[in-house]
């Protein structure tokens, strides 16, 4: 297996949605027309409406799961922190191949008390080389760059993982992170950076580019890449229009909306990851906000197959019979990482659901399980089947952060 590699495709999204709730075609921000489509989305959001909602009731969660999960898109996690709130989704058919899915917060914002700024992040194992996706909103104004790198370096240093080889952001393989940067243009107005944008001499405005000087003096973002700025600055813009601020304050436009990456690609002897940047653009057309969506779709590299194979392998009858009770078989392996536990479940789910809390009714789990290797069985009560018709499967739930050990196959549940 020397040398071999497979690739997945991942799109990310950053988006200052300005406190608006999202009414719009969603088309091309998603990519929905290509085919086939990323295996992975990863959707960074900056002021989001912050109310009393949590990541997975927010309205910009619940929209991007009626887009996706009928796509056969699954919610692998979502973390929210007032405004900043990060989705990543990933085909069902690889939900198992994501492992040790784990999320973070990091307030930066007032002291760090409010968290109006800062960062969250949710990382992951994908066939057993480990990604993690940040997405951050720092100091804002155009004279505050060295409020933005301490608010970068707050994120870095307040983030621990529970995985002790792999406990900080930088020791991931993969490190993509997206947001609302905040870095400004330097020494021109607003009039002269139009005419170099009308003129489409992005290179004059690289040059005075902070993010990209600061890179260059080794202030923030060491090791990071990013791809070319060849699109119009993302910031800011009167709502609902093309036209660059009019207001009283007449800011003067920038790219604070950026996605930048770094890899560790001499992390394992058999194999050279790598990410292939196949795009790096802003999406003009979208008018919802006073930022423009900035969008970057890759090609990553891992292990071609799951570094760690599913803990529970499951025997499930191929036609269940509503209001009927049912007998279902699985096997845990024992040399499997997590030991089962009285707290570990089994959900029914629908075969489109939308994430691991979308199930329609769950049994708990065998005790011990590990230890029979012919294998255990629960059952399911007809008395909660009697409403279900159609496609489900079941999923393997361990009480260890709500991590999925085992997905069964399709099956048909009928009158």
């Amino acid at each position: 297996m020397s040398g071999e590699t497979k690739t997945y495709r991942l799109k990310l999204v950053t988006w200052n949605v300005g406190d608006e709730e999202p009414l719009a075609d969603f088309t091309d921000l998603l990519d929905l027309k290509t085919d086939p489509l990323p295996d992975i989305y990863g959707i960074g959001l900056q002021e989001v409406v912050s109310g009393e909602y949590g990541a997975y009731k927010s309205s910009w969660t619940a929209l991007f799961n009626d887009i996706l999960a009928p796509k056969g898109f699954c919610l692998l996690k979502a973390v929210k922190m007032q405004g900043l709130l990060l989705v990543v989704y990933i085909k069902k058919e690889d939900l198992l191949c994501a492992t040790h899915v784990e999320s973070e917060i990091s307030r930066a914002g007032m002291g760090g008390w409010w968290g109006n700024k800062g960062g969250v992040s949710i990382r992951f194992d994908l066939n057993g080389v480990n990604v993690i996706i940040v997405n951050a909103h720092l100091a804002a104004h155009r004279h505050n760059s060295a409020e933005r790198i301490e608010d970068f370096l707050t994120v870095l240093d307040t983030q621990k993982f529970r995985d002790k080889d792999v406990d900080h952001i930088l020791d991931h393989d993969y490190v993509f992170w997206i947001g609302d940067l905040n870095f400004r243009i330097d020494d021109l107005t607003q009039e002269e950076v139009q005419n170099l944008i009308e003129k489409k001499d992005f290179e004059t405005l690289r040059k005075k580019d902070q993010l990209i000087k600061c890179r260059e003096e080794g202030l923030i973002f060491c090791d990071f890449e990013e791809g070319q700025l060849d699109f119009p600055p993302t910031y800011k813009f009167d709502k609902g229009t093309d036209t660059y601020d009019s207001s009283i304050k007449r800011r003067v436009p920038a790219w604070c909306d950026r996605i930048l990456w770094q890899v560790h690609d001499d992390a394992f002897e058999k194999i050279t990851i790598a990410a292939e940047l196949l795009e790096y653009k802003s999406l003009p057309f979208y008018v919802l906000s006073d930022h423009k969506p900035v969008v970057a779709t890759f090609k990553l590299k891992v292990f071609p197959c799951q570094k760690f194979p599913a803990p529970v392998i499951f025997d499930v009858e191929k036609c269940w019979k509503a209001g009927q009770n049912v007998v279902v078989r699985y096997k845990m392996r024992k040399n499997s990482e997590l030991m089962s536990s009285s707290r570990d479940w089994i959900g029914l789910y629908k075969d489109d659901f939308k994430h691991l809390n979308d199930y329609v009714t769950y049994v708990w789990a065998r005790e011990l399980a590990e230890g029979c290797p012919e294998g255990v069985e629960v059952t399911f009560s007809g008395r909660y089947l009697s409403g279900c018709r159609g496609s489900y499967r079941v999923a393997y739930i361990s009480n260890y952060k709500d991590t999925l050990l085992g997905l069964s196959e399709e099956f048909q549940i009928v009158s």
